[in-house]
C-alpha cells in the first residue's frame, strides 16, 4: 500500500510505501501452514480421546473382573 504524505507548504510528497498486502501465493502459503497445524492438533486430540478410551475400557473390565462378573 502506497500514500503520499501531506508536506509542510500543504503539497502532498512523493509516493511512499507503508506496508504490504501479501500476495495470492503468500495467503495460500500462510492458510496452508495453519491448515497442517489444525490437522496435527486433530490427530493428536483423535490419539488422547482413544487412549483415554482403551483406558477407560480397561478400567471397566479390571471392575468387572473384581465383582467377579465372569462367573
Amino acid at each position: 500500500m502506497q500514500r503520499r504524505k501531506r508536506l509542510p507548504d500543504g503539497t502532498l510528497g512523493e509516493l511512499e510505501k507503508i506496508g504490504s498486502i501479501p500476495t495470492t501465493a503468500e495467503q495460500v502459503m500462510s492458510l496452508g501452514e495453519q491448515l497442517a497445524q489444525e490437522k496435527v492438533k486433530n490427530i493428536q486430540k483423535d490419539l488422547l480421546i482413544n487412549n483415554l478410551g482403551s483406558q477407560l475400557t480397561q478400567l471397566k473390565l479390571d471392575v468387572i473382573s473384581m465383582k467377579g462378573g465372569g462367573e
